[in-house]
């Protein structure tokens, strides 16, 4: 027989009234003020604490920076920003230049701004302000100098679009015609990404009417594609006739000649094509300029003192092996030739001879350079930074040889392939050619045809200065 269970008598539990409210109401006022604490923290609160839109700024000109209240926000290549509302004071600068302001007015959207992003777009109309053209043609000028020495591009190495953005932005300053400036940029075109980035560049100019002129594109393509052909040009030798100047210049007489010689038109070729110049009358030094004549020139300008090497790098007058290795005086003589120092540096070194002799003195254009060491076929290669003189006095020491020599000659890479060359005032941010090989080159590889190029900072253990004296 099953044993009974004695079943307990529990009291069942009960909420509490709240006051003189049943359970079921307050809970319910308590789930919907959860429910409307919820909602605020997600719908509400965010757009009170944090109101603003995202803003877009565009602009028909590239790149163009935004400063808000006093502080750069970013540029118009950039992606939405976040301006908290109320009224900003916007001004709009590109290359340094103002181009515009205005005062932005941000309201203050509240619900759902966690989930909904407000958004609002300003256009930043393109004012072609004094001087605005003028930076744009130069920032794509040293741009296209800098990515023209890069062969090749990968992913993490992008060539950016500077043709487009020039041709861009001169459509949006309604340029009418930019015939020369294009014509020089389209000489900077080194790899299939800049040839590309050029025809769309000229399809933009096109679409605004603007007049322009470029070295071929059927002959950039074909260069690049190696289908070139040769050159065939009347090759003109220069006037080599020399007379010796009494304190060590070499005189020659206007010359026009061809520099260069015929060959195939390559990648690798087309800083030797043949290339037609002219000579004015000049006279250029035996030798090159020593650490004893530099060392006069940095005590009068102390700028170029060797301790003054960190503004010099910070101005991109000089490199960090400005003077290494060479201790100047002007307490003993030293007639090596001054060498680790920059272009830039040559440059204010003739700007202060001449200054100081009433003489105008320079550095030889390529040109001048090519003729006089034309002359000098019968000098031995230079393995020496010294030459003694042989006492001949028939043409300069170490033309070729010895130490690089700077020139006034700008490199634009294809500049022979359109028949011209160019001054470094007219290509201020382009790399400077240098001639003649150094001691340590093969003299096999090295002849007068031969083109160095530098940047205007570097300094070279193994570069030099000879300079030319304008005839009175």
């Amino acid at each position: 027989m099953k044993k009974e269970e004695k079943v307990v008598d529990v009291e069942p539990v009960r909420l509490p009234y709240l006051g003189s409210m049943r359970p079921g109401k307050y809970i319910l006022i308590l789930l919907i003020a959860a429910v409307l604490l919820v909602f605020f923290m997600l719908f509400l609160l965010p757009g009170i604490v944090k109101g603003g839109r995202y803003v877009t700024f565009t602009s028909s000109l590239s790149d163009v920076g935004i400063i808000l209240d006093g502080r750069y926000l970013g540029s118009t290549s950039g992606t939405n920003y976040f301006i908290s509302s109320g009224n900003h004071e916007a001004v709009y600068v590109k290359n340094g230049i103002t181009v515009g302001n205005d005062t932005i007015e941000i309201d203050h959207p509240v619900f759902a701004t966690l989930f909904i992003r407000r958004s609002a777009c300003v256009d930043i109309e393109a004012e072609n302000t004094e001087g605005l053209y003028e930076s744009i043609f130069e920032n794509t000028l040293e741009g296209l100098a800098d990515y023209s020495a890069v062969l090749s591009y990968d992913s993490s190495y992008n060539y950016p679009p500077l043709y487009s953005n020039y041709a861009a932005d001169a459509a949006a300053l309604s340029l009418r015609d930019v015939s020369s400036d294009m014509h020089l940029l389209s000489s900077f075109v080194t790899t299939e990404e800049m040839y590309d980035d050029l025809v769309n560049a000229l399809r933009i100019l096109d679409r605004a009417g603007i007049t322009y002129s470029t070295v071929s594109t059927d002959l950039l393509h074909a260069l690049l594609s190696g289908n070139a052909g040769s050159t065939d040009e009347v090759i003109v030798s220069p006037d080599e006739n020399t007379a010796f100047t009494s304190d060590g210049f070499y005189s020659y007489s206007a010359s026009s000649f061809t520099m260069g010689e015929n060959q195939a038109v390559t990648a690798d070729s087309i800083n030797t094509l043949p290339v037609y110049v002219s000579t004015q009358d000049f006279e250029i030094s035996q030798f090159y300029v020593t650490e004893y004549e530099y060392a006069l020139f940095v005590q009068e300008n102390p700028y170029w003192a060797k301790n003054n090497i960190g503004n010099l790098i910070a101005d991109k007058m000089a490199d960090e092996y400005y003077l290494a290795g060479i201790t100047l005086s002007t307490a003993y003589v030293s007639n090596l030739p001054i060498r680790n120092i920059s272009w830039h540096a040559a440059d204010a070194y003739c700007r202060w001879l001449s200054e100081k002799t009433g003489v105008t003195y320079r550095m030889p254009s390529e040109a001048e350079w090519y003729q006089a060491a034309s002359g000098s076929s019968d000098k031995a290669y230079a393995k020496s930074i010294l030459s003694l003189d042989d006492g001949s006095h028939t043409s300069p020491l170490s033309m070729l040889g010895g130490l690089w020599e700077f020139t006034s000659d700008a490199y634009v890479p294809l500049s022979r392939l359109d028949g011209r060359t160019y001054d470094e005032e007219i290509v201020p941010s382009a790399d400077i050619i240098v001639k003649g090989g150094s001691y340590i080159n093969d003299p096999g590889s090295v002849t007068v045809q031969t083109v160095g190029v530098m940047r205007r900072e570097v300094c070279s253990d193994y570069t030099g200065l000879r300079l030319v004296r304008e005839k009175t």
